[in-house]
């Protein structure tokens, strides 16, 4: 895996330069830093890291980051405005001042902001050195992750319990306390929860019956018994930043003999797949693994029918990040952290999918997700 000031000596380059906010996945990785307003990090040649922030964030900035920090100020922006008239062009003045004629910035960086550096200094644009970097996750990491997941289970829980605990009107639709157990409510339990537990929650989902059957649809209005009911949730840690993901399908009662059976054949394909995992292994051999057990038992993938997404896909500071197990999947690595997400999606049928998520070892999965895996609940 190549580091920033690797790629910088291979190139004959300067330094790395970033600027934008913590939002960004990369900066907030590489700086440890959580600000909503743009910053600049730079990475020399010589391998030196750096913040130039406003003085305003400049003891915050020394306390969080590991980087060197530099304020605005000493880094002569208010001269080089004062000069060029120009927010922009004197931001741009300024790291070429810092760090020298030869920057490599990622793709990331706002086209705007890219021009007006241009201007000032020869640009090249790294395509994926920090995605590569944050692929491989450090034990601190893993362990963040695997606690957001430890989470992620017990606001999912109250879920599965609401329906469990659900009873059944006389057009088989759930009520939960005497009022329609709905998609909105079931994400509204684990939102609350997931609150109290310092995470966020955004796009759950919690559909029924023939939404189903679009992987994507984050489903409205009331529950159903004997259907199946997709929940696919995946919040964030609001002070590490760290994603979970988790999918389980359960019924309220018992669904159709297909939807059983589909069951039954996802959740074997998915320990297949987890039992193919390990560090030297390709994402595509694990993802056309599971592709194949699916044909094998007649489920045929044809337009937006069968097994029509990829196996996984990395998790940490962004829900999807590399590697991935797909078709194009690459070598897995230590420390990749993957989920496994079969599924099986028919029209006029439904959908079934189930997920789980761990980290792969030299000799396999070390498998994060420990949530029960039970279709019919009553």
């Amino acid at each position: 895996m190549a580091k920033i000031a690797d790629v910088l000596a291979e190139n004959n380059l300067d330094a790395y330069v970033a600027y934008d906010s913590s939002d960004n996945e990369d900066m907030r990785y590489l700086s440890g830093f959580l600000a909503t307003d743009p910053y600049i990090y730079v990475c020399r040649k010589d391998g030196g890291k750096f913040l130039i922030v406003s003085s305003m964030e400049e003891l915050r900035a020394r306390r969080e980051s590991p980087c060197s920090i530099v304020t605005r100020t000493a880094a002569g922006f208010a001269e080089l405005l004062q000069e060029t008239g120009d927010v922009e062009l004197a931001t741009a003045r300024m790291i070429q001042n810092f760090c020298g004629n030869r920057l490599l910035v990622p793709y990331s960086m706002p086209v705007g902001f890219a021009r007006a550096l241009e201007k000032t200094a020869e640009v090249s644009v790294d395509q994926d050195t920090v995605l590569s970097m944050r692929a491989k996750k450090t034990a601190d990491e893993i362990e963040k992750i695997r606690a957001v997941q430890k989470k992620n289970e017990a606001g999912v829980a109250l879920a599965v319990d609401a329906v469990r605990k659900a009873e059944v009107d006389e057009n088989g639709g759930l009520l939960f306390e005497d009022s329609p157990l709905t998609s909105e409510r079931l994400r509204a339990i684990m939102h609350e929860a997931f609150f109290r537990m310092g995470l966020d929650d955004k796009d759950t989902i919690a559909s029924c019956g023939a939404d189903t059957a679009l992987p994507h649809a984050k489903g409205e209005g009331q529950l159903f018994a004997n259907q199946p009911i997709v929940l696919d949730v995946f919040p964030r840690d609001i002070e590490t930043g760290y994603f979970a993901d988790m999918t389980r399908t359960i019924s309220k009662g018992k669904p159709s003999d297909e939807i059983c059976r589909m069951y039954e054949v996802v959740h074997e394909a998915k320990e297949l797949a987890v039992s193919l995992i390990r560090a030297g292994v390709s994402g595509a051999d694990v993802h056309n693994a599971a592709a194949d057990y699916f044909t094998e038992k007649g489920y045929v993938t044809a337009g937006t029918s069968g097994f029509i997404h990829s196996l996984g896909h990395g998790v940490g500071l962004a829900i999807h990040e590399n590697p991935s197990l797909s078709v194009r999947g690459g070598i897995l690595e230590e420390g990749n952290v993957v989920t496994v997400e079969p599924g099986l999606y028919y029209p006029g049928i439904g959908g079934v999918r189930l997920e789980d998520m761990g980290a792969v070892t030299e000799d396999g999965f070390d498998r994060f997700t420990t949530f029960e895996e039970e279709l019919i609940v009553v």
